[in-house]
């Protein structure tokens, strides 16, 4: 049982149960048995792990630090690095002059603004007055009823703007040419006063899934160009690699290979050497193609190809390598709209995300001030943001974030990082990072 708490196991039960009887037992080990037999069956040892109070589950609490050194990682946190040092005088970003305070560097040629967007959910921890107790068996800590707030919020890198908000007069103006900006009560979104940022309550039908992102964003597109201040910009949104973000344009599994089957695309569009092609997924007598019919037309397979030929998931497979499925986001589809770049942050590295340290202090407010009563906790939710933004963090979050940057690009390691400008210390191998 101590075997399966290490973060990495590379081993099955049976194969674990197998090599460590061996080990222990070698005297009742006939020599010239068969060593590919296991000593206990898959069931026995199913019985066994059950008796001893385990169970079996999703796995859903994966380490998500041990990808930091994957090869793909470092290129894609390379290529990262190097287009935003590219970029650095397009933005603005905090420098430190002769007096020694943070200030801002108002860039003087294609003034692009930075933004840094993500979700986070803020627990109220609310109690019930009363349970049922049973003796010797009540936990000592009651969870209660996990109750929670989920905000979406959007970080700038402006000197006039730390979270990104409209003045009354801006809004008003951009509710008069877009009427839609009014909130649906019916809604289970909302929104803070004069802003695209977003909170809901959790429930099972109630998420921040990528098409409730997608409303956000398209409000955020919208009241972009009646920001006075950002007149005349470029403007660029760091997001991480969840998918809420990085849902793709075609999902192939809702491709069926048989024609006549369920389609929910009326055609795949991609460009290709700088030419826009389209497939249509169905025939002109409204009747879907099927994936196999769109591969050929596709180029993906040979047109002599039937159909008892390919595994539907052999087909699936080599569509994906297709430039139709292997390009753009549904959010960058709705962000080329809007002539704003989705820059897609290298997995990991959260240390690379500004709104994280949005997230930090907003949180160790919340937790300061929480009363666990979720009749008040939206009430402290706003106040935990004016506490951030009296506190004027947002320089010193966008300090660090270029200091990360910098420190990656003269070959320092993410420990080197986390050590030099996260506080963390101490000089032991991370072996379990905790979810709190």
């Amino acid at each position: 049982m101590s075997a399966g708490e290490r973060p990495n196991c590379s081993f099955t039960v049976l194969e674990f149960i197998d090599s460590r009887f061996r080990e222990l037992y070698v005297e009742s080990i006939d020599p010239n048995s068969d060593t590919t037999k296991f000593v206990r069956s898959q069931s026995s040892c199913r019985t066994d792990i059950i008796r001893w109070g385990a169970k079996w589950d999703s796995n859903k609490g994966r380490s998500y630090f041990l990808g930091h050194k994957r090869e793909d990682v470092v290129k894609k946190r390379k290529e990262f690095v190097m287009y935003m040092l590219d970029h650095q005088d397009f933005y603005y970003y905090p420098i430190v002059p002769v007096e020694g305070s943070l200030a801002w560097n108002i860039p003087m040629r294609n003034k692009t603004i930075l933004f840094s967007h993500d979700e986070s959910t803020f627990r109220s921890g609310e109690m019930a007055a009363t349970r049922w107790f049973v003796s010797d068996l009540t936990p000592f800590y009651s969870k209660g009823r996990g109750r929670s707030i989920m905000l979406s919020e959007l970080m700038v890198a402006h000197h006039e703007c730390d979270l990104f908000r409209l003045s009354d007069e801006e809004f008003a103006r951009a509710l008069a040419d877009y009427p839609e900006l009014q909130e649906d009560p019916s809604e289970n979104i909302k929104y803070f006063k004069n802003s695209a940022t977003a909170y809901i309550e959790p429930k099972k039908d109630c998420y921040f899934d990528n098409d409730t992102l997608l409303k956000q964003f398209r409000r955020f597109f919208i009241l972009l160009k009646y920001r006075t201040a950002f007149t005349d910009h470029k403007f660029e949104v760091l997001v991480d690699n969840a998918t809420t973000h990085a849902t793709k344009i075609y999902d192939i599994t809702k491709l069926s290979k048989s024609p006549g089957t369920k389609c929910i695309y009326e055609a795949i569009e991609w460009e290709e050497n700088g030419v826009k092609k389209r497939v249509p997924c169905f025939d002109n007598n409204g009747v879907s193609k099927g994936l196999l019919a769109i591969a050929k037309e596709m180029l993906v397979i040979e047109q002599n190809v039937k159909s008892n030929e390919i595994l539907l998931e052999n087909l699936r497979s080599r569509m994906l390598k297709h430039p139709a499925f292997t390009e753009n986001t549904r959010l960058e589809q709705l962000a080329s709209v809007f002539d704003v770049k989705v820059i897609f942050l290298p997995k990991y590295h959260c240390e690379l995300s500004p709104i994280e340290g949005v997230w930090r202090h907003e949180k160790n407010y919340a937790r300061k001030f929480n009363d666990q009563k979720f009749n008040s906790f939206f009430t402290l939710l706003e106040d935990s943001i004016t506490y951030y933004l009296k506190g004027k963090f947002n320089i010193k979050i966008w300090s660090t974030f270029w200091k990360a940057l910098n420190m990656y690009n003269i070959g320092k390691t993410y420990k080197d990082v986390m050590q030099a400008l996260f506080g963390a210390r101490r000089t032991g191998t991370n072996v379990k990072h905790t979810k709190i």
